[in-house]
């Protein structure tokens, strides 16, 4: 993982945070899995000069729900 040292946190870590804070969890797990990944690939090229693909595996019951699966409901 890479660092955002103007922000004291990972990457990955910053970008979670702020959309569950933006969203205050209203938000699914699909729809925070696609903003992590596409933000924090975008920003790593920018800030870091390094690409970093974040990914998500879901199984189980969970990958039939997931698209629709709300954090806080």
């Amino acid at each position: 993982a890479l660092p955002y040292k103007e922000k004291n946190h990972g990457l990955f870590t910053y970008f979670l945070l702020k959309k569950l804070q933006d969203t205050k969890g209203n938000v699914t797990l699909k729809d925070l899995s696609s903003y992590v990944h596409d933000t924090v690939k975008k920003n790593s090229l920018t800030i870091n000069s390094k690409l970093q693909t974040p990914s998500t595996k879901v199984s189980g019951r969970l990958a039939q729900e997931w698209t629709s699966k709300k954090l806080r409901p």
